[in-house]
């Protein structure tokens, strides 16, 4: 159970964390000529996330680095490039960019969320993770307001680790904020289904997969909720859903390990 909860938290940590990066891109494909020192650093800045987005870290890391040689005040560099090193594999690198951004803005949600997701997720410090969570989180209203869902569902997914009652207090604040967060739906009925309330976890998980497209961990947990309900047509639905769509993946090879030792 703890590998699995482990994966998914990967995937949504690090779809989250790219989020309110891709919100300074502009919507050009290219951004605008620079004509002074700070804007020829938001311009670096705006395409090495666009290079991020594409997948080429070295590109990517070469223009934000440039970026913050022009304009070393640029929290967003900062948080970018982090996530470059994190990709990379080099978490100290990693580490010490997401500290500097929140060092620099250290009332961004965005800054801190970044720096909570690698503290939970490549370091496992989940107790130092949640403080930058709940700074996150205690930013009042603002233009990163929406994000709101966003943290509360990462906070959720790291304090499952401690504690599945206080995980469910934050998805459920997530859900406050945005009652159609898909991710906070599938963290909410991983969390059920954890605590032994099935019929709840099947609620949450239909709500998912009624508002977004079905992932292996999804019909991976389906599979298990409805054998857990003694519903075997159903269970047997969404395996052969997952062996069907999703053949390759790690879910598809632990239902067909579970069935084997089944007999």
């Amino acid at each position: 159970m703890v590998a699995v909860i482990a994966r998914r938290a990967r995937i949504l940590f690090l779809v989250a964390t790219a989020l309110p990066l891709a919100a300074c891109i502009t919507t050009s494909s290219r951004p605008e000529p620079p004509v002074s020192m700070k804007e020829a650093a938001q311009y670096n800045m705006q395409l090495g996330i666009n290079y991020l987005r594409q997948g080429d870290l070295q590109a990517a890391r070469t223009k934000l680095e440039k970026a913050i040689e022009q304009d070393d005040s640029l929290a967003t560099a900062y948080s970018a490039l982090g996530l470059v090193f994190e990709r990379l594999g080099d978490n100290p690198g990693a580490e010490k960019n997401y500290r500097r951004a929140v060092s620099l803005a250290p009332d961004d949600p965005d800054a801190l969320n970044a720096l909570g997701v690698f503290l939970c997720l490549q370091k496992q410090e989940t107790s130092e993770a949640m403080r930058y969570f709940e700074r996150a989180l205690a930013v009042p209203l603002s233009k990163s307001d929406s994000n709101k869902a966003m943290v509360y569902t990462n906070a959720g997914v790291c304090a499952k680790r401690v504690d599945m009652g206080k995980a469910e207090s934050y998805l459920r604040s997530a859900l406050a904020a945005d009652p159609n967060f898909a991710q906070a739906l599938l963290q909410l009925a991983d969390v059920s289904f954890g605590r032994a309330n099935y019929l709840q976890s099947r609620a949450f998980l239909e709500r998912f997969l009624a508002a977004s497209p079905a992932t292996p961990d999804a019909l991976w947990l389906g599979f298990r909720v409805e054998n857990a309900l003694g519903e075997a047509s159903a269970a047997r639905t969404y395996g052969e859903r997952l062996k069907k769509e999703f053949p390759e993946s790690v879910e598809t090879r632990e239902l067909l390990e579970s069935q084997r030792n089944a007999g």
